[in-house]
């Protein structure tokens, strides 16, 4: 086999010989020519002998009387002469060798694990910010650096690391609870009424109750006192020293209250309007660049953008190369003039985002009275609401410090 190999590698010819074929062989061997595969026939005997040493028989056949002729060259020499004469095809596995190394050392494909509440789009920007993105050479990627970048970003981490395989990247985390906000529980307070209502449910965790279920407050009235002084059952025997209490107050105050909500809109209303057929723009993403396939502008104002993004995978593994469709509806902005139902759904509809906005986050609407007026100016909304919610604020005691 070693033998076969050297012999491929040096090149090898393949000869016919004419005439005084024993005599030249015997020449041959005392010259020191290895010849082997040495096969009689009756138009001349063949052998073959290295590529080098060839032209050692000429002289031998002039004295042996023979004629020698080449018949088959097989080796490396040869095929490299061949393979240089067609210059463009030595250039393309140069090339193509070149690009596969290149390649090699990028980073193709980056994949995501562990995430819940926190989403992906999140992980992978954090880790763009870190030099993780595609593309990148895998040298100058810092996999722990990245790691402590993504969990100082993210909020909501409590765990993440950066793994690489071959040219991907796989960026697993954890969430957990987020850490509890401190409370400055040496700070005097006390709890009043932000709104005016009937109490329906109260809870003092900290501080005493100055109101009951049932009464109707005023707003700034104090609802729970974060400082107070024991107040003795009147019947029973009084204290020598009065128990006194001063700090913070923490507690909840429910009450149904009563709003009222104005909103108007107008009789006409501008809208967009498609205006001719929609536009396919295509787009090759590789390595996070986006090519255009094709002479792009810039969509018209007020277009409806969409696009889609088909990525290429390779054994379930996103590549960095995906396919992008992006699709322009040109629209146009036309005054439309609307009728009483359309006034009355934009009404409400006006008068739901208004409501969100200014109730307290948990409140609910008990009760709600809704009056429409029309006019040629537009739709006036006025909604009469009775509400249950939280009204309870916490009020700093001012010019008293603890000691």
């Amino acid at each position: 086999m070693l033998e076969e190999i050297y012999r491929w590698g040096r090149g090898a010819v393949e000869f016919r010989m004419t005439g005084n074929c024993p005599r030249l062989v015997t020449l041959a061997a005392r010259q020191g020519l290895v010849l082997w595969g040495y096969r009689p026939g009756p138009e001349g005997s063949s052998a073959w002998v290295l590529a080098g040493s060839y032209h050692r028989l000429r002289p031998l056949c002039r004295r042996a009387g023979a004629v020698c002729r080449i018949t088959q060259k097989v080796g490396l020499p040869f095929w490299s002469r061949k393979l240089l004469d067609r210059k463009g095809l030595v250039a393309g596995t140069l090339a193509a060798g070149l690009l596969y190394w290149y390649l090699s050392g990028c980073l193709w494909g980056i994949a995501v694990s562990g995430e819940d509440a926190v989403t992906r789009r999140q992980i992978l920007d954090a880790a763009e910010s870190r030099g993780v993105r595609l593309g990148v050479r895998l040298s100058d990627l810092e996999p722990r650096l990245a790691a402590r970048g993504i969990l100082r970003e993210v909020e909501g981490l409590t765990w993440a690391a950066v793994n690489t395989d071959g040219c991907f990247a796989q960026i697993a985390v954890r969430e957990g609870d987020p850490e509890p906000e401190r409370e400055q529980v040496e700070e005097w307070s006390n709890i009043v009424a932000g709104k005016e209502g009937q109490v329906v449910e109260i809870t003092a965790e900290e501080g005493r109750a100055e109101v009951k279920v049932g009464d109707v407050v005023t707003k700034g009235q104090l609802l729970i006192s974060g400082l107070y002084e024991q107040v003795p059952d009147p019947y029973g025997p009084q204290p020598n020293i009065r128990y006194q209490r001063a700090g913070a107050s923490r507690g909840s105050v429910v009450a149904e209250t009563y709003r009222e909500f104005t909103v108007t809109v107008g009789a006409t209303a501008e809208v967009l309007q498609p205006q001719g057929e929609p536009q396919r723009q295509l787009y090759l993403e590789l390595f996070g660049l986006r090519l255009p396939l094709g002479l792009w502008t810039a969509p018209p104002q007020d277009s409806l953008v969409w696009e889609k993004r088909s990525p290429v995978k390779a054994l379930d593994t996103e590549l960095p190369l995906a396919w992008n469709v992006r699709t322009v509806q040109p629209r146009t902005r036309q005054a439309l003039v609307l009728t009483e139902e359309e006034q009355r759904d934009r009404a409400l509809l006006s008068l739901r985002e208004e409501q969100r906005e200014q109730l307290p986050q948990g409140a609910r609407i008990l009760e709600e009275e809704l009056e429409f007026g029309f006019s040629n100016e537009g739709c006036t909304l006025t909604a009469r609401c009775r509400c249950r919610e939280e009204i309870g604020v916490v009020q700093p005691v001012l010019g008293i410090s603890p000691s």
